[in-house]
């Protein structure tokens, strides 16, 4: 039986190298006489891209107008789903829909093992920008200081020697040999850059509350495979809710299925085989450590009752003080 307790992999790194972006879905309407040679040609584009994107098509009855919609990935009813963004059927439109300049570095640097991007969401407002923009450059003193990564992670060189002495579960496993360190950087996005339309239209949708606060600046966390988590907003963009953001990202991994972890994924056109093509490390079992006196079958089963609703209840806490510290 294997006894190890949790991963050990931060969630930043498990995020990448292990959940898959939920796909968004994009309904597309075709005017009054169907879809025209081009039209057809963008749905191609789009069903067989030269890059992949986490994005799924569906062909909508013809209507007076054509037009496309994006729609909100987390929901399991394709008909439930909310259009996230709107716009005319054109090339244009699929193109701004798959590739833009912040999602295109957004990308490049998590592909490069970075912990997360502070994605700052402008209010348009330049003080308030600028102070947030400086609050997010010297927190990174302060998490560089305080902020550790968990002890146990396995590389993967130390996962394939033979005669390894230490034990290890895949779980605890890094799946490629980038760099496990500690590397936040900070990216400025305009509300007024139409080139990020559908990237803004997806980021305020992640609550339903965002419209509320467009005036104040905001902080996006985006690590993963672009993940966003809850932003912070206007006067909560300070230390200590950054490096509550930055601990939870940065500390081991006790909630491995993705959907039970707080955040959203954006829609990113990118190759992610290079993290998630790595070799297959067969799994090593732990062994149960020598009973003592009070261990018995009962007490052992008891206890990992109680660290599994621990855990649980962490993965829960750290959702509601996330949303509850965004603005404070």
């Amino acid at each position: 039986m294997v006894t190890s307790e949790a991963c050990q992999v931060p969630v930043f790194r498990y995020a990448l190298e292990r959940w898959e972006p939920a796909a968004y879905l994009l309904s597309m309407t075709p005017g009054t006489n169907g879809l025209t040679p081009d039209e057809k040609a963008i749905v191609e584009s789009l069903q067989h891209p030269k890059t992949p994107v986490n994005v799924e098509i569906e062909i909508k009855a013809p209507a007076e107008k054509s037009s496309v919609a994006l729609h909100d990935p987390r929901s399991r009813n394709a008909e439930a789903r909310k259009p996230v963004w709107q716009a005319d059927f054109s090339k244009d439109t699929a193109s701004a829909l798959l590739n833009s300049p912040v999602r295109d570095e957004l990308r490049k640097r998590l592909l490069s093992g970075q912990t997360a991007v502070w994605l700052l969401l402008e209010s348009g407002d330049a003080a308030k920008d600028n102070a947030a923009h400086t609050v997010l450059q010297e927190s990174m003193k302060t998490i560089t200081e305080k902020v550790k990564l968990p002890d146990g992670v396995i590389t993967q060189d130390e996962a394939s020697l033979r005669n390894a002495t230490r034990r290890h579960e895949n779980a605890d496993v890094l799946q490629t040999d980038l760099p496990l360190k500690i590397d936040f950087s900070i990216l400025r996005l305009s509300r007024a850059d139409q080139r990020e339309a559908a990237l803004i239209a997806m980021l305020m949708h992640l609550e339903p509350d965002l419209g509320d606060f467009i005036s104040e600046p905001m902080v996006f966390p985006i690590f993963g495979r672009g993940r966003a988590l809850e932003p912070l907003i206007g006067k909560g963009i300070h230390d200590d809710n950054l490096l509550q953001t930055a601990t939870y990202l940065c500390g081991a991994c006790s909630c491995e299925i993705k959907d039970q972890n707080p955040g959203m994924d954006l829609l990113l056109s990118a190759d992610w085989s290079a993290v998630d093509n790595a070799p297959v490390i067969e799994t090593v079992r732990i062994e149960p450590k020598p009973a003592v006196a009070d261990a018995t079958p009962s007490n052992t089963a008891a206890k990992r009752r109680r660290w599994i609703a621990a855990a649980a209840a962490l993965v829960l806490s750290l959702g509601f003080l996330l949303r509850k510290s965004r603005s404070s």
